[in-house]
């Protein structure tokens, strides 16, 4: 059984490096993100397609209970997780901080 990677954020940048990184090393690398079921299934693909070994899912993990039910599925159908990737977060702009908004920072904060 390989090791297994949760990469929450796994999209086109640093996430779906991680996990691409991963799989490289021998881990199955589960991809989570919140849109672009297409750009997630590429991914998976491409991994795939290196020899790697992968899973993608699309979810909302600011969603209750959301990350819970992710990793009892994970740990119960793949194996128990040996490295969670928290990749979260959001910009809110190119701005200095005390221009940014409390509501512009407060809405980075719950994507992290």
């Amino acid at each position: 059984m390989k090791p297994v990677c949760l990469v929450l954020g796994a999209g086109a940048g640093i996430g779906g490096t991680v996990a691409t990184r991963f799989a490289q090393e021998g881990y199955h690398s589960c991809l989570c993100r919140r849109s672009d079921q297409k750009g997630l299934d590429n991914l998976v693909g491409n991994i795939e397609s290196e020899g790697g070994s992968a899973s993608g899912y699309l979810l909302n993990a600011i969603e209750d209970n959301v990350i819970e039910d992710l990793i009892t599925s994970i740990e119960s159908e793949i194996g128990p997780i040996e490295v969670f990737v928290y990749n979260l977060g959001a910009q809110t702009g190119m701005k200095l901080l005390q221009e940014t908004t409390h509501k512009e920072f407060e809405w980075g904060w719950r994507m992290a």
